[in-house]
């Protein structure tokens, strides 16, 4: 990540159903399902949040952690607002 990179934040569809399993994969854990939020670097995925649990996976390959954080914040905000 640069520090002209844009950090995109969406809720996962079908569409991102790969990315998630890809994403879990590099991360050695098992399959982040939807609901999920993901996150977007430029147009790539490199992390996504459960939105049922409190699993967050990241690409171990690529510079995430500000795209875990806000994924977090988010998360957090969302969950917050249900309750």
């Amino acid at each position: 990540m640069t520090s002209t990179s844009t950090i995109t934040l969406q809720r996962a569809t079908a569409d991102d159903d790969e990315a998630l399993r890809t994403l879990s994969a590099l991360d050695s854990a098992r399959p982040l399902r939807r609901p999920a939020l993901l996150a977007l670097v430029d147009g790539r995925s490199v992390a996504a949040a459960s939105l049922s649990d409190e699993r967050v996976v990241a690409d171990p390959f690529t510079a995430s952690a500000d795209a875990v954080g806000l994924l977090r914040q988010h998360r957090s905000a969302l969950v917050g607002s249900r309750a």
